[in-house]
């Protein structure tokens, strides 16, 4: 449900990036490895939750969980990025939680009720699970409902979003890659 939150965090690194003296285009020399495989776990994810949110719990939970193991396998591929390792342990903390909660995130009442969401389909990727475990690892926090696309988030959705700064000032930030060509030597003036 943080993918609004992470929307968010994103636009403002790309607007601090010329703020601060970098180029967006830069982003444009990240060289990721295996790119499909992110999509496909976050294709999953928007299936279950946008597309076909009806589907019965069972195939859904089992689909979401399927999800993080493409997104990790991104990750494992793309671990030298900075930022990828601060992701990869967000990403890894909403993991054990929504496994160990079945196949759903659990979420805080109050953090639902603070963003004015409502539960309403049979699965939900974050939900209030009777006896959570690791609940303190769940969607405890919740954006006010005032607040255009409120949501609730994790403590692993934050290390998400810091994550995905971090890459995005490393990257846009770093001074350009030399170029290939040398530049010619100055003529000596006798």
């Amino acid at each position: 449900m943080a993918n609004v939150l992470m929307l968010a965090v994103i636009l403002v690194g790309l607007l601090l990036v010329p703020l601060l003296g970098g180029s967006v285009s830069r982003l444009g020399e990240l060289r990721l490895v295996q790119p499909w495989l992110v999509f496909v776990g976050l294709g999953l994810q928007l299936l279950i939750t946008t597309v076909l949110p009806d589907l019965p719990v069972g195939p859904a939970r089992v689909i979401h969980c399927l999800s993080y193991g493409f997104i990790g396998a991104f990750l494992v591929c793309n671990r030298r990025l900075p930022g990828v390792p601060c992701f990869a342990l967000g990403t890894l903390l909403n993991v054990v939680a929504i496994l160990a909660n079945g196949g759903t995130m659990p979420a805080r009442r109050g953090a639902l009720q603070t963003a004015g969401l409502a539960q309403d389909h049979a699965f939900e990727n974050s939900a209030v699970v009777a006896h959570p475990k690791l609940a303190v690892l769940g969607d405890v926090f919740g954006i006010p409902s005032w607040v255009p696309l409120a949501n609730v988030f994790s403590v692993g959705d934050v290390l998400i979003d810091a994550g995905a700064l971090i890459l995005i000032l490393t990257t846009c930030l770093a001074p350009p890659a030399p170029s290939e060509e040398p530049e010619p030597e100055p003529s000596e003036v006798a």
